[in-house]
Parts: C-alpha cells; sequence; structure tokens
C-alpha cells in the first residue's frame, strides 16, 4: 500500500468529496463550491504525485497525469471563479464530459497495448465513461438533485481509481517478474 498511497488517497478524497455533494443540497453556495473545489484541488496533488511516481511512463500513469491536470483546473475554477450555481453546474459538467470521453480513451490505449490487459475491467471502464458521459447530458435537464447526481458520479469515479490500484499492481509485478523496471 506505501507504494500506492496517493493513488488511494486521490481516490479517498474523489470518494469524499461525492459524499459531501450528495448530501449539501441544503448547504449555502459558497460551502460547496470551496468544500469540493479545495478537496479535488488537494485530490488532484495526489493524482499527480501518483502519476509522477513511476520513472516508467505506463498508460496508466499517463491517465492519472492527464486526470490530475483536469481535477486541478476544475478545483482551482470552483475556487476562484466560480459565482453561482449555473457555473458550478457548467464547470462540473465540463469536467465529467471530459471523464467520458477520458475514460474512452484510456479503454482504447488499454486495448492497443502488447501487454496483457484484463478485458472485464476495459469494459467496466468503458461503461462507466459511458455512463457517466450520458448521465452527465441527461443531468442538464433535470436540475432538482444536480448536487445528488454529481456527487454519484464522482463517488463512482473515485471508487473507480481505488478498484483499479490492484490491476496497477499486477502490472508493476509482472514487469518486474520479467526484469523491466
Amino acid at each position: 500500500m506505501k507504494n500506492y498511497f496517493a493513488i488511494y488517497t486521490y481516490g479517498a478524497i474523489i470518494i469524499l468529496a461525492g459524499l459531501f455533494l450528495l448530501f449539501s443540497e441544503n448547504s449555502a453556495f459558497s460551502v460547496v463550491r470551496l468544500t469540493a473545489g479545495i478537496a479535488l484541488t488537494i485530490g488532484a496533488l495526489f493524482a499527480f504525485l501518483s502519476a509522477m511516481s513511476r520513472m516508467k511512463k505506463q498508460v496508466q500513469f499517463a491517465y492519472h497525469e492527464m486526470h490530475s491536470m483536469a481535477i486541478l483546473a476544475y478545483g482551482l475554477s470552483l475556487v476562484l471563479f466560480c459565482s453561482n450555481f449555473e457555473q458550478f453546474m457548467s464547470f462540473t459538467t465540463f469536467l465529467f464530459i471530459f471523464y467520458a470521453v477520458s475514460e474512452i480513451t484510456f479503454c482504447t490505449w488499454l486495448f492497443n497495448l502488447k501487454q496483457r490487459t484484463v478485458h472485464k475491467i476495459v469494459i467496466i471502464r468503458l461503461l462507466l465513461g459511458l455512463v457517466i458521459g450520458l448521465g452527465t447530458v441527461v443531468t442538464m435537464n433535470f436540475t432538482d438533485h444536480v448536487l445528488f447526481i454529481f456527487g454519484t458520479f464522482f463517488i463512482l469515479s473515485g471508487i473507480n481509481i481505488m478498484l483499479y490500484v490492484p490491476v496497477i499492481k499486477r502490472s508493476h509485478i509482472d514487469h518486474h517478474s520479467k526484469g523491466e523496471k
């Protein structure tokens, strides 16, 4: 776990931010904006640490590097530029559309790798990207429960990150057993 502390922390922060949004429908906008913005900015820093923790750039870590930049931009945008709930919805919608596209792209990268992939996990991630992407579009038409739905999407994203760690570990072990560094 020590080697994967940053990625576990990144996933846990995403989940906690999602839980916060689930239960914040009656909270003041400034509390929602600052709490989500600060938490996700911190999560992005852990994602970046996770991405930079490997000398050899694997697809998995390029993915975390890409996500760290997107979540950092999102978190800082909430803290610095978001002044109303409509902007919050727009920023979050953009993040989740980006997430959906990047998940689908990531799945394509994994299928194109020369190393062994777990097809079940790739398909789950592909479906998760599609659900979040389509769910975000649908959510924009039903604004009564936006925070709840967006919170659910953050929780799914965080769980996805944490469940993928064993696959990364297995990949890392496979590289070492073959003499790769």
